[in-house]
């Protein structure tokens, strides 16, 4: 009984000393960083980079075991690798540190691999013509977190005025015993895709005079396209057809833009941040049609789908204490 008394007697001391000053009486760990730096150094030919400090033992307790850990971040402040320094040496042996103790530590960059995500962004372009060619001049940027070993960037040529046109090539009468007809061909020499067209033709007696009139219709005619037509007498009088003549009587085409010309240009090596001044020739003789222009990314390529920071983005360091055990016996 008189134990117990005694031991509860110690822990009542104990805990109005604590209540008193504001802090325990039993032993407090603590580790303060005293001063570090980050230290860029070229060793056998190769650019390392480290943290080099000093922490001391500003506690009221023996630290079994201490750990610090740095990091390392690029010039846009982007946290690039974590490392740590502890109280193990070199041969894996821990060490302890003394009430004021002083440790120097250091603290090596060691870039881990991490998912990359290439990126190429066009800043700006424009279309400039002069006195004999056409062009697209503009600027894009990687702005991704990898170097681009390739990049390719379309331009595309667009004409925004249009002339659509259908042309008669050939026409004649064609008879037998039991028909006539009116055959021949026509090309499309506008310079947009005719969705419709359709061709009249009159048919004339020896005399010349007008007997009557047939269509024929045709859909889809690319530029340039020929095709033929033939259109029948449509009456049962086809024994009096004498002649005929053949005329386009309708065409249609789409109200959109006309995609000229599209031509590409391509970039290797392009670093992270870094702009890229472009340009892209109209390949065509007809500048003088293009109005207007639209670019795009068609293809990136990076070195790998994993990538580790080198060394040489590292820009400025930082450090924390972390794990701390101390000794429980009172010094």
């Amino acid at each position: 009984m008189n134990k117990i008394r005694l031991l509860l007697l110690i822990f009542l001391i104990i805990s109005l000393g604590w209540i008193l000053t504001g802090c325990s009486l039993l032993p407090q760990t603590s580790l303060e960083i005293v001063q570090y730096h980050l230290e860029k150094t070229v060793i056998d030919g190769k650019l390392t980079a480290q943290i080099v400090g000093v922490a001391g033992n500003d506690g009221s307790a023996r630290l079994e075991y201490a750990e610090i850990e740095g990091n390392f971040y690029g010039q846009d402040g982007t946290l690039l690798a974590t490392g740590f320094a502890k109280t193990i040496s070199e041969e894996g042996e821990s060490f302890t540190l003394d009430l004021g103790q002083i440790w120097e530590f250091t603290i090596f960059y060691s870039s881990v691999s991490r998912e990359a995500h290439p990126s190429l962004k066009i800043l700006s372009y424009y279309l400039e013509k002069g006195s004999s060619e056409a062009k697209i001049v503009g600027q894009a940027q990687n702005d991704g977190d990898v170097i681009l070993s390739f990049a390719q960037i379309t331009g595309n040529f667009y004409q925004t005025e249009v002339h659509p046109s259908l042309k008669i090539l050939s026409c004649k009468l064609e008879q037998d015993s039991s028909s006539a007809k009116a055959v021949g061909e026509v090309q499309n020499d506008g310079d947009v895709l005719l969705s419709f067209a359709q061709i009249t033709a009159t048919f004339y007696d020896a005399a010349g005079s007008t007997l009557t009139t047939g269509t024929a219709g045709m859909v889809d005619l690319e530029v340039g396209e020929t095709r033929e037509y033939e259109i029948f007498y449509p009456g049962s009088n086809y024994g009096e057809v004498g002649d005929v003549a053949a005329r386009v009587t309708s065409s249609e085409y789409d109200e959109e833009e006309i995609l000229l010309a599209s031509s590409i240009t391509t970039s290797t090596d392009l670093e992270v941040g870094k702009t890229w001044n472009f340009s892209i020739l109209y390949p065509k003789e007809n500048y003088e049609k293009v109005d207007y222009v639209t670019v795009e990314v068609t293809s990136i390529d990076s070195p790998a789908e994993t990538y580790y920071e080198p060394v040489e983005q590292v820009s400025s360091a930082t450090v924390e204490v972390g794990i701390l055990r101390g000794s429980s016996v009172m010094p």
